[in-house]
């Protein structure tokens, strides 16, 4: 079982999971029992709080940065896909995992520290803000930062083509004879949003289609103020557009709902792409039409250029980016 399986077999959430493997207080004895006991039992090497690391041990450190919070909602599935990833593949190179969380208060302290106990530091940066970023190119072990790019900086990182695949999304609706194409855009403007935004302007540019100002929704990335935002926008009853696509799933699954219950059919009435793959796109009615993140492969990949970093000191910094897949269900369909 990998550190999720654990956590959930155990009932217990996946930091508690991470304090007992790293030897931190904060567990009562008889959870730290348990948990010891399930994690040897699965071949993982508890340290002990006071003790160092031996010479010969390898440790890496995946480290979630949370910022306003306004992306997490629609990132818990997309961190858990992407830990299963880093976790595999730490496993695979010979790495024990250590976790930890940070914000704009202890993010330097984690990075100039990491030294004391890793090899080096993935980081999950969805809500990195960009003026943070230097913060990162003074790390002193390997780091590489996955769901963000940072432009203008010496940073390795691991992202999705965002701008390719939100292109990708306009196109597939032009191709269902979608022509009037809306935008259910986020507000944050964080991680990966503007290079989406980009490659939806993009779309509509290359494809000859007018972007109307007022098909183009700026709503929170929280679903239930996505289907109130929506709600409100629809009872003063607008010439909808045909399709829309959306900078992730969650937005597109909020204004799906607000659609439904002012009586617009999804996708007789409107079709909806999303954006991520997230669980919520197989629990929600109809099943959501998405561009796949490949979450699991960018968490690989984060571990595999940390061990090449840690082989070749002196190398060339990497932006690595994976494409998207579009996986199409039940939310679109051609134009009547």
């Amino acid at each position: 079982m990998n550190l999720k399986q654990i956590a959930q077999a155990a009932n217990l959430s996946l930091s508690t999971v991470s304090l007992v493997l790293n030897g931190k207080p904060g567990v009562k004895p008889e959870t730290r029992e348990r948990v010891t006991r399930m994690l040897e039992e699965q071949g993982y090497t508890i340290r002990t709080g006071q003790a160092a690391p031996s010479q010969n041990a390898r440790s890496l450190l995946f480290l979630r940065y949370r910022g306003s919070g306004c992306l997490m909602e629609s990132k818990d599935d997309f961190f858990i896909q992407i830990l299963d990833g880093v976790e595999y593949q730490a496993r695979r190179s010979g790495f024990s995992l250590r976790i930890a969380n940070a914000d704009h208060s202890n993010l330097k302290e984690e990075l100039m520290g990491a030294a004391e106990h890793a090899e080096g530091v993935v980081l999950f940066a969805t809500e990195l803000e960009l003026q943070h970023a230097p913060l990162l190119e003074k790390c002193p072990v390997p780091l590489v930062a996955i769901d963000a790019t940072f432009p203008h900086t010496q940073i390795n990182t691991v992202s999705v083509e965002n701008m390719d695949a939100m292109y990708h999304a306009v196109a597939y609706l032009y191709d269902l004879g979608h022509r009037n194409i809306g935008y259910l855009h986020s507000i944050e403007q964080t991680g990966a949003i503007p290079e989406r935004e980009q490659g939806y302007y993009a779309a509509m540019q290359d494809l000859g289609l007018e972007v109307k100002p007022e098909s183009v929704y700026k709503l929170y990335l929280f679903i239930d103020r996505t289907y109130d935002q929506m709600g409100r926008i629809l009872d003063d009853h607008p010439a909808l557009p045909t399709a829309f696509v959306a900078d992730n799933d969650v937005l597109a699954v909020g204004a799906m709902r607000a659609l439904q219950d002012h009586g617009y059919r999804i996708p007789e009435d409107v079709s909806i792409v999303g954006f991520d793959d997230s669980y919520i796109c197989t629990v929600a009615n109809p099943f959501l039409t998405t561009m796949r993140s490949p979450k699991n492969a960018m968490g690989r990949m984060a571990v595999k250029r940390i061990q090449e970093m840690l082989e070749e000191p002196d190398g060339t910094v990497i932006k690595a980016r994976l494409c998207t897949e579009l996986v199409t269900r039940d939310s679109t369909a051609p134009l009547a």
